[in-house]
């Protein structure tokens, strides 16, 4: 991957950011959940700011510390952290539904953080609660898994959340570790150990996959890391710093197209890169 170009800055102005902490892009506009802000924003692909909408408060379109957004069927879905709630806004920001309320049982949450949306389902990471929850678009709860450990299928901290063909990937960032289950929740396979060598991980975030590829802000490292879906290795790019290309908290991360979105939670800005051709993605005498 190479740099390409980045925007934003500190501060609460127009395409300013305080700690943002998700990214996603859909139909060519970058979604950011920025969280200290209290709001969302809207820009072009090249970083021209759009549009915005939420403040502090705890009605409706009102955010306390949003920690994950994702796009879906011309829908925009918001984990309201400090809320415990999930709520809905169609692409110009107007409200739509909300669910969730602060608890253990089915349904309720503590502090969500990531979210994805797959197949009219919504993955939840239910981040003090060491779970996911799924529900239904309009947040009827369908079912859960997870529960505080180390062992196979638990959590400690939970943060992110990512669908790759049929298969859901979630940022253990506690155990420092990537979990894979099937869309049922039943487990099937784990990697990564707490370190700074490759492969290894600190305090793993944003997860993105793509083209049978795996994409992990790797936030305590300050790097992004490439694995296959099975958990090998591929490459990394990265190093601590506010430079192009450097990293400060890396947190959220999405692929678009061939090109990577990522929002870094202490440089208060989105850098976005871009796949370098391999030799052995290109078709060879017209086969693949």
């Amino acid at each position: 991957y190479q740099f390409n170009r980045k925007w934003g800055s500190k501060g609460s102005g127009n395409a300013q950011f305080e700690y943002p902490f998700d990214i996603f892009v859909y139909n060519d506009e970058v979604f950011v959940a920025d969280q200290l802000n209290h709001r969302i924003q809207v820009f072009e692909l090249d970083g021209t700011y759009n549009r915005q909408w939420g403040s502090y408060g705890t009605g409706n379109a009102k955010f306390d510390g949003p920690s994950g957004v994702h796009v879906y069927l011309d829908e925009v879905y918001v984990s309201d952290t400090e809320n415990n709630r999930i709520q809905v806004f169609n692409l110009s920001g107007a409200y739509l539904r909300q669910w969730g309320s602060f608890g253990t049982g089915s349904g309720k949450l503590n502090r969500p953080y990531g979210l994805t949306v797959f197949n009219n389902e919504v993955y939840v990471v239910d981040h003090d609660n060491y779970r996911i929850q799924v529900f239904s678009l309009t947040g009827a709860y369908l079912r859960q898994w997870g529960s505080k450990g180390s062992g196979n299928g638990e959590f400690n901290y939970p943060a992110m959340i990512a669908e790759l063909d049929n298969e859901i990937y979630v940022t253990d960032d506690g155990n420092s570790r990537i979990q894979v289950f099937n869309l049922a929740g039943a487990y099937q396979r784990q990697w990564g150990t707490k370190g700074p060598g490759d492969g290894e991980l600190d305090y793993p975030q944003g997860i993105s996959g793509y083209n049978g590829s795996i994409a992990l802000a790797d936030y305590g490292n300050s790097r992004i890391q490439i694995f296959d879906t099975t958990g090998v290795f591929k490459e990394k790019f990265g190093t601590p710093g506010s430079g192009d290309g450097e990293f400060a908290g890396p947190q959220g991360i999405n692929h678009y197209g061939t090109e990577l979105f990522v929002v870094e939670y202490e440089n208060h800005r989105v850098q976005v890169f871009s796949a370098k051709a391999k030799i052995d993605y290109l078709p060879l005498m017209g086969v693949g």
